[in-house]
């Protein structure tokens, strides 16, 4: 058997958190059995894959099968691999009995009810537990290397941005825009977009989830456009109303009303501030210019290896923000029949209050193309 290698130190402290947190559930093992969280744990990005995280040991397990074994070598040489011939439930089995379990930690959340039952018929349901096991809690407090990894992703995005604000043109479709934008995310050396990305032109702007479709984009008109990069598995996440020569008077008013809100709320950000109550400095402004029943969504998420981590800044949020939170800030406000207005940045807080990772220009004169 080849000789595996040392486990990276920052892995090594991740599972050291993760076993000190499931340490009153008397676990002999934790399974993995979400893809981002094996990633996280292990640095294998495969999937159809579980892991196993002894409570004890140096040794981690990976669960997987011949498609993935060079790339399990290649980002994850320190683990054991289990290249299984039957499905993933009896080889976990096969591997309990031979290391006697006990108890072992299921991801509530990350399991389904089949998966769930067919462990119990094959382990008995004295050694399966399902429990929250905190990994959205510690994956919410970013590391300095993830934050590298984010404001990476962010300078790709940006630039694209750019290049697209260039290649745009009346006649155009949202297609085309968009096909422009993520191509350009790609070649710039982006792993892929953070989610599928939004180009509405004029009235589709009032679709808070708009999906680029045939809509041309004309002079005097607006675009909306929601984007993210990935790089490294990190994500970002950023939104933009740009206009081709002019803007809606009406647009423009609640562009301005957006904005306001967004810095009012960047500025309210620090550690220790209560998640809901970054959610009503923005809310109170939009509601303030007349426009709160068109705000209908929360002002932000947590970003990292999904796009929606937590925390989330929310009128139904609890908690309060900490050093190393990545959040967007985003309120809109949508028209239906007109458009919409959305805006967007990352903020990282620190120790002493926050930073804006995101650097692209907001104001209403910098939206003019």
């Amino acid at each position: 058997m080849k000789k595996r290698s040392t486990q990276p130190g920052h892995l090594r402290d991740r599972i050291k958190a993760l076993r000190q947190r499931l340490e009153p559930h008397e676990l002999s093992a934790m399974l993995i059995t979400n893809p981002v969280d094996i990633r996280y744990l292990t640095g294998f990005v495969g999937d159809d894959s579980w892991a196993l995280i002894p409570m004890r040991g140096t040794t981690i397990y990976v669960l997987s099968d011949f498609r993935f074994t060079e790339q399990i070598d290649r980002e994850a040489p320190h683990v054991r691999a289990i290249l299984r011939k039957k499905s993933l439930g009896e080889e976990l089995e096969k591997l309990a009995n031979k290391r006697g379990d006990g108890r072992i930690g299921l991801q509530r959340d990350h399991v389904t009810i089949a998966e769930h039952k067919a462990l119990i018929k094959r382990l008995g349901a004295k050694r399966i537990k399902a429990i929250d096991d905190g990994l959205l809690e510690q994956r919410a407090i970013k590391s300095p290397e993830e934050i590298r990894a984010i404001r990476k992703a962010l300078r790709i995005q940006q630039t694209a941005f750019h290049e697209t604000c260039d290649f745009i043109e009346p006649g155009m479709t949202e297609f085309e825009a968009c096909a422009f934008l993520e191509y350009r995310m790609r070649a710039l050396g982006a792993d892929g977009v953070s989610f599928p990305s939004i180009v509405a032109a004029d009235a589709n702007g009032s679709l808070p989830h708009a999906i680029p479709g045939k809509t041309k984009i004309k002079m005097g008109g607006t675009v909306l456009i929601d984007w993210g990069a990935k790089w490294g598995g990190y994500c970002s996440d950023l939104t933009r109303v740009i206009a081709l020569g002019k803007m809606n008077p009406t647009l423009r008013e609640i562009y301005q009303v957006c904005l306001d809100a967004q810095m009012a709320a960047i500025d309210a950000i620090g550690p220790g501030k209560p998640l809901q109550a970054i959610d009503e400095v923005a809310r109170g402004i939009i509601d303030r210019a007349g426009y709160g029943d068109r705000f209908g969504h929360g002002l932000g998420h947590g970003i990292g290896l999904d796009v929606h981590e937590q925390p989330a800044l929310s009128g139904r949020a609890t908690g309060a923000l900490q050093p190393g939170h990545v959040v967007t800030v985003e309120p809109g406000i949508y028209l239906p029949g007109i458009g919409g207005v959305r805006i967007e940045d990352d903020v990282l807080v620190t120790p002493r209050g926050r930073q804006v990772l995101s650097d692209l220009p907001k104001s209403l004169e910098s939206a003019m193309i």
